[in-house]
C-alpha cells in the first residue's frame, strides 16, 4: 500500500518539463520510504520517452529495502510503480518462476507484478487477485501500461497536458492551478460524487474501476478489461450460496497475509462481524476497532454495544472510541483538508479517528466490510424496487400515468414508490442505485435554471451503465449491483476508506470485493438474497454458524450520525457565509434556496452536501 506519482513524455525538452508532480504531498500514504527517480539519471536513458517516477511506501509485505520502488529489472529495461496488494502473490510468483523468471526479492508482490507485466502485457490483469493501481514502462519500446483494479479499491488520477502524462494516487500530488469542474456538480448533488471518468477539478481525470490505459506517444482513452456481470451472462443460474461462502473464507485468509499486525474495523453490523469472525478462526486473536457517539441523541442508535458483543464472542482485542458531536465536527474539519475531492459521506471523520487509533495500537492493516450490501443485497429499497418494477411491467405505461394522476395518498405514504412509478412512465429505469439524494426533490426548487441547463444530466450516467452490453440479460437488482460496483463503491465508499485509512498510514482491505466472489455472487438466485425473511438471506444463514443470533437478526443501521444535532440551526447560521460565498463563485442555487440558507432554515441531512462542498471549495479551489 503506497502512494504513486509520475510524469512521462515522448517529446524532447527540458528536464523541468517533467516536474509536474510532488511525491512529498503523498508522504502520508507511505511514510516508510519516499523515492523519486528520473530516466535521465539511468546509465542508459531510454531513447523513445522520458519519465520521472515517485513512490511513497507503506511497507506491508517484504519489508526489505530492495523491495522499494520504483522497481526495475536488472537490465533497466522495465520499470514499475505500484500501489496495492496482490493476494495471490505466492501462487503467481511460483507460476512465473516456472516460466523462467528469476526474482531478487524474498517475496515482494511488486516484483511479482513487474514480471507478470513482462510475461503477459495487459493480459497480466486477468492473473491478478488484489487491489492495485500501477504504471508499467518498457523503456526499449517506449510504451506505458496503466491500470486500476477491477472494483476501484485503489485510486488513479491523471492529466495529459502539453505532451506530458502525469498521474498520482491523489490529485494533491499533481501540480498546477485548481479550477472546479462546474459541469459535474449537479451529479454530485444526486450521487454525492461525480461520474467515474470525471473529477471535481478541470483537466484532471480518474481511471475508472476495471479500466486500463495504453500509451505510446499520444493521448489514450480508458479501456474496460472487466465487468461485474462478466460471469453472469446466463442470468441467475446458482441455486446454492455455498461456493460464495467458501470464496469469502478464502478471501479473508488471503487478505490476512502481511508482515505486519492486522486488525478489523468492527461496527457491530453483520458485514464487519462476519469478516471479524472469519479472521478469528483457528484461535487467531485480532485487534478490532469501533466508534460511536457518547450520550443519547434523538434518532441516533449506537452500535458500540453490538460491537462489544461480537468482540466478546470472538475474544478479540477490542478498542472502542466514544466521541461527542463537537469532536465529530473537529474531525470532519480535518477531513476537508485531506480530501482533494469532496466525499459527502458523514462517516469520513469517524473512520479517520478509527484509523489513527489502529495505527497508535501498532496495527498497519485493517479489514473492512464494504461491498457486502452490493453483492448479497443488504438494501431494503433495492428489494422494494425489484417488487415495484415487476408490478409496473404487468400493465402498460398509460395505465400507470392515469393512476398516478389520482395517486396523492400513495405519494404521501410511499414517496419512493411514487417516484419510481413516475420514472417508469417517463421510460426511465426506476432506481438509480447508490445514493439518489435528489430523488424526492424537484431540482428547480434548489438550483438555478442556468446551472441545471449547463450541468451534465445525471441520468445519462445511469443509462450508460445500465445499457452496457453486459447488462442486457440482467435483472434490475443485478443492474443495481453492477452500477454500484462500477460507480458508487469506487468513487464514494471505497474512496472514503482509502483516503481516511491512508491519511493515518493504514492499509484497508475489503475481502467481500475479491473479484471471484463478486462474479459468483451476482449469479445467485434472488430467492437466496431477499424475500419474506428480509434481505441478505444467504449471508445471514452463513453467519448463523459464526455469530450470536442477536447480531444476525439486528436491523440494518449503518454508521448513523445525529446530523440534526451536529448541523442544527446554530451551526447552519455559523456556516452560511461560507456556503453563500461558494455559491457566489459557482452560481448554483435558486434565489429561494439561497434565502433559506441565509436564514439558517437548511439544517441536518439537507444541509450536509452543501456544507461539505463549501469546505472543499474554500480549501482546495478558492484557497488553491
Amino acid at each position: 500500500m503506497c502512494g504513486i506519482a509520475g510524469s512521462i513524455t515522448w517529446q524532447a525538452g527540458a528536464k523541468e518539463q517533467l516536474d509536474t508532480f510532488d511525491i512529498q504531498r503523498l508522504a502520508h500514504r507511505g511514510p516508510d520510504a519516499l523515492v523519486t527517480l528520473r530516466s535521465g539519471a539511468l546509465a542508459q536513458p531510454p531513447a523513445r520517452l522520458r519519465w520521472k517516477l515517485g513512490h511513497a511506501r507503506l511497507s506491508i509485505l517484504d519489508l526489505a529495502p530492495n523491495a522499494n520502488q520504483p522497481m526495475s529489472t536488472p537490465d533497466g529495461r522495465y520499470w514499475l510503480v505500484y500501489n496495492g496488494e496482490l493476494y495471490n502473490n505466492s501462487a503467481l510468483r511460483g507460476e512465473l518462476e516456472g516460466l523462467g523468471h528469476r526474482f531478487t526479492t524474498h517475496h515482494s508482490d511488486t516484483e511479482t507484478l513487474l514480471y507478470a507485466c513482462i510475461q503477459w502485457g495487459k493480459d497480466a490483469l486477468a492473473h491478478l487477485n488484489g487491489m492495485f493501481a500501477f504504471v508499467f514502462i518498457d523503456n526499449d519500446e517506449g510504451t506505458v501500461l496503466a491500470a486500476r483494479d477491477r472494483v476501484g479499491i485503489k485510486p488513479f488520477y491523471y492529466k495529459y497536458h502539453q505532451g506530458v502524462f502525469t498521474f498520482a494516487s491523489e490529485p494533491k500530488a499533481i501540480l498546477g492551478s485548481r479550477r472546479a469542474n462546474r459541469r459535474e456538480l449537479a451529479g454530485y448533488f444526486n450521487f454525492l460524487q461525480v461520474e467515474g471518468t470525471a473529477t471535481f477539478l478541470e483537466g484532471i481525470c480518474k481511471l475508472p474501476a476495471g479500466h486500463l490505459l495504453e500509451l505510446n506517444g499520444g493521448q489514450a482513452n480508458p479501456m474496460a478489461y472487466w465487468h461485474p456481470l462478466i460471469a453472469a451472462s446466463h442470468g441467475r443460474d446458482l441455486g446454492d450460496a455455498g461456493g460464495c461462502m467458501e470464496l469469502l473464507q478464502e478471501s479473508v485468509d488471503l487478505q490476512l497475509v502481511a508482515d505486519v499486525e492486522v486488525g478489523t474495523y468492527l461496527s457491530g453490523g453483520l458485514d464487519s462481524s462476519v469478516i471479524t469472525a472469519l479472521a478469528s478462526r483457528g484461535g487467531r486473536r485480532v485487534n478490532t476497532f469501533s466508534i460511536g457517539f457518547a450520550g443519547n441523541h434523538p434518532g441516533y442508535q449506537s452500535e458500540l454495544p453490538a460491537a462489544l458483543v461480537v468482540s466478546e464472542h470472538l475474544n478479540t482485542r477490542h478498542h472502542a472510541i466514544r466521541i461527542t458531536p463537537e469532536e465529530y465536527l473537529h474531525a470532519q474539519q480535518r477531513v476537508f483538508g485531506i480530501l482533494d475531492e469532496p466525499i459527502a459521506n458523514s462517516a469520513c471523520g469517524p473512520l479517520l479517528l478509527l484509523s489513527e487509533k489502529a495505527r497508535a495500537e501498532g496495527v498497519k492493516v485493517c479489514l473492512s466490510g464494504e461491498g457486502s450490501d452490493e453483492l448479497f443485497i443488504g438494501y431494503r429499497h433495492w428489494h422494494d424496487a425489484y417488487r415495484v418494477d415487476r408490478a409496473l411491467h404487468m400493465a402498460p405505461r398509460p395505465f400507470w400515468k392515469a393512476l398516478l394522476a389520482m395517486a396523492g395518498p400513495l405519494a404521501r405514504r410511499k414517496p419512493g414508490w411514487s417516484a419510481w412509478a413516475h420514472r417508469h412512465v417517463l421510460g426511465q429505469y426506476i432506481i438509480w442505485g447508490g445514493i439518489d439524494a435528489m430523488a424526492l426533490k424537484r431540482q428547480e426548487t434548489v438550483f438555478a435554471a442556468e446551472f441545471l441547463e449547463q450541468a451534465r444530466d445525471p441520468y445519462s450516467i445511469v443509462r450508460s451503465h445500465y445499457d452496457a452490453p453486459a447488462c442486457r440479460e440482467a435483472d434490475l437488482v443485478q443492474r443495481l449491483s453492477a452500477f454500484d460496483l462500477q460507480f458508487h463503491l469506487p468513487e464514494y465508499l471505497l474512496a472514503r476508506v482509502d483516503r481516511m485509512s491512508m491519511a493515518a498510514s493504514i492499509e484497508a482491505r475489503v475481502p467481500f470485493l475479491d473479484h471471484r466472489l463478486v462474479e459468483q455472487s451476482l449469479r445467485l438466485k434472488t430467492s437466496l438474497l431477499f424475500g419474506k425473511g428480509g434481505e441478505k438471506l444467504a449471508l445471514k444463514r452463513f453467519a448463523a454458524k459464526l455469530l450470536p443470533s442477536s447480531i444476525i437478526d439486528r436491523p440494518k443501521v449503518g454508521f448513523e450520525i445525529p446530523m440534526e444535532k451536529v448541523l442544527d440551526h446554530a451551526q447552519a447560521m455559523a456556516q452560511r457565509d461560507l456556503v453563500l460565498a461558494m455559491d457566489d463563485s459557482f452560481r448554483l442555487y435558486s434565489p429561494r434556496f439561497r434565502q433559506r440558507i441565509a436564514e439558517g432554515r437548511v439544517t441536518g441531512k439537507e444541509f450536509w452536501p452543501h456544507f461539505v462542498l463549501s469546505h472543499w471549495w474554500n480549501l482546495h479551489v478558492a484557497g488553491q
